[in-house]
């Protein structure tokens, strides 16, 4: 497939390297474990990409990928609470801010499972029918949301939509980090709009062949730093001047936009 933009073009590239052969994702997610969504969710911030895969495959390890929020309770009390939990079984102490005085994260991770036992929820179909979705919803809206950003330091909300993200929810919340992002591959001129962003990214997942929600979740997670590339500067194309196709011998790729029908916001 082909395109014409150097926009198109080098977003795709960038997004191209974390999909599979057939279009898969090769990003986190835990569809099957809430427990897992919420451990990478509170874990991702301030944090490397490794140290968050750690903390989840020592979980793996222990109980599974299976575990809902209630479970992921029972098992840090099971371990005579947060931080022994933090020390012995996640094996990082890390504190959910820099502030003097933060609560570790384990112990946030511990808060988290109970607003989810408050509203119901264990499962990722839970958090998805509480949640709530379709065009126009606001992922801030509902009552969980504002339960899990009264969390100590998780007031901003980014690991609320790290969570979503990572549960397989459609909602995308086109913050200043995914605008950075798409900034770094946009035409010099352009008017980075949420209505852009959102163009820029299904004319991705056209080009790329995956489903738009493949695109979102690596440009979410590559903007927030969940996920690095390992593309070096002289591997990617050029922000200027004709990009040369891998399947064209043209001078550019030929690539026409369709309507973009159903976008949430």
């Amino acid at each position: 497939m082909m395109i014409t933009t150097n926009s198109v073009a080098r977003l795709a590239q960038r997004c191209g390297e974390f999909l599979g052969d057939f279009g898969q994702t090769m990003t986190p997610s835990y569809p099957a474990s809430l427990a897992l969504c919420i451990l990478d969710a509170i874990y991702s911030t301030g944090s490397h990409p490794t140290a968050v895969d750690k903390v989840v495959a020592r979980y793996i390890a222990q109980h599974g990928d299976t575990h809902g929020a209630k479970s992921l309770r029972y098992s840090i009390a099971a371990a005579g609470g947060a931080r022994p939990w933090a020390e012995f079984e996640a094996c990082n102490l890390k504190p959910a801010s820099t502030r003097p005085g933060a609560v570790l994260k384990a112990e946030v991770v511990d808060d988290a499972t109970r607003v989810m036992a408050d509203y119901g929820i264990d499962d990722v179909g839970d958090l998805l029918e509480a949640v709530g979705e379709g065009v126009g919803n606001d992922a801030f809206s509902n009552d969980v949301s504002k339960a899990w950003r009264a969390l100590p330091s998780q007031s901003s909300g980014i690991t609320w939509l790290h969570l979503l993200m990572l549960a397989g929810c459609s909602q995308f919340e086109v913050d200043d980090k995914v605008v950075g992002y798409l900034a770094e591959v946009a035409d010099p001129e352009a008017d980075l709009t949420v209505d852009y962003v959102h163009d820029e990214i299904h004319a991705v997942a056209r080009v790329l062949d995956t489903e738009v929600s493949a695109v979102r979740r690596i440009v979410w997670q590559a903007s927030h730093g969940r996920i690095l590339s390992l593309l070096k500067d002289e591997d990617l194309l050029p922000a200027d001047g004709p990009i040369e196709g891998p399947e064209t011998s043209s001078s550019v790729w030929e690539f026409s936009p369709e309507p973009v029908a159903g976008r949430p916001f």
